[in-house]
């Protein structure tokens, strides 16, 4: 009877810690961003950091990088991300699904945050698209055996001005 007390305890203590542990590491949320976050405050202590001008236009920069585990998105940690920054403010977040499971989660994902997204199918993929005046955003879902070719899915969200904004400069 003690032991089980004891075990009980350790585990609860265990839990704790491990608790603990979570909220120490600060993961950030991709699926929570607003879009108007400083890029400095959300690039803090990135190793290994990209940064590259796009159009070379001073305001518009990328920011790639491998995550350690510091930035989820809807549960699904990515694996390579690229955040886009706009006069100093984070307006764009895309990344690869780097597994069927974790698309199948963001899928899930997109479909309840942008219901009225329109949808293209072909034989392999699907994509997703949305549009409003707070955001631009697509999903590319591959079926399972791209995946299994080595084939990823991914996701791409812009704040909606910087969306038109870079549109207008790629079609220069």
């Amino acid at each position: 009877m003690k032991l089980n007390k004891v075990l009980k305890a350790m585990l609860f203590a265990m839990a704790i810690f491990w608790q603990l542990g979570c909220l120490a590491q600060k993961k950030m949320d991709l699926a929570k961003v607003k879009f108007n976050e400083d890029i400095s405050t959300v690039i803090k202590d990135i190793p290994k950091l990209h940064e590259g001008k796009l159009s070379d236009r001073q305001d518009m920069v990328s920011y790639g990088f491998d995550n350690e585990g510091k930035f989820l998105f809807a549960g699904v940690i990515p694996g390579h991300i690229e955040l886009l920054s706009w006069k100093g403010k984070l307006v764009g977040i895309a990344f690869k699904i780097k597994s069927f499971a974790d698309q199948q989660k963001v899928e899930a994902y997109f479909k309840d945050i942008y219901k009225n997204a329109s949808l293209q199918t072909s034989k392999f993929m699907n994509v997703y698209t949305f549009k409003d005046d707070g955001v631009a955003a697509e999903l590319r879902v591959l079926i399972e055996e791209k995946y299994k070719e080595g084939a990823n899915g991914y996701l791409d969200i812009k704040r909606a001005d910087f969306s038109k904004q870079f549109e207008a400069i790629i079609k220069r």
